[in-house]
């Protein structure tokens, strides 16, 4: 019985897990090439949109426009009348052009919810009016 194990053994047949670990070690290739091509193509947009006069934020949240372009990489933004900070054109992490318009219809709506007068406010602390935001 022994040697009828061992002799299968050593045939070599058909082995499900290699072809499993084949699937996979492809699988990884192709994620590998496609994150190249993503991060490719971001950074062309980010090199083509990257123009004066484009509004722009910074990966540390500061808000500015472009104003010069420089041959190494280099992009002055003004952030405010005559400060304008140098910066890597990779530290530029959002164009605003499209955006405001959407920000836009979200600020109001926002507000309205929020604000409440002062006597509103009294009373609502005061437990005087109640209403379905104290119930």
């Amino acid at each position: 019985m022994n040697s009828l194990v061992i002799a299968q053994a050593a045939s070599g047949g058909f082995n499900p897990s290699l072809i499993l670990m084949v699937a996979l070690f492809a699988v990884l290739i192709f994620m590998m090439f496609r994150g190249r091509k993503k991060q490719s193509a971001q950074q062309e947009k980010l090199k083509n949109n990257t123009v004066p006069d484009a509004k722009v934020m910074t990966n540390s949240g500061i808000f500015g426009t472009v104003v010069g372009i420089d041959a190494e990489d280099r992009v002055q933004v003004e952030v405010a009348n005559g400060v304008v900070l140098t910066l890597h054109r990779q530290a530029i992490s959002t164009f605003l052009d499209n955006e405001p318009a959407a920000a836009a219809t979200q600020q109001p709506a926002e507000t309205s919810d929020v604000a409440e007068t002062p006597e509103e406010s009294l009373r609502r602390l005061n437990d005087e009016g109640k209403d379905e935001r104290n119930s």
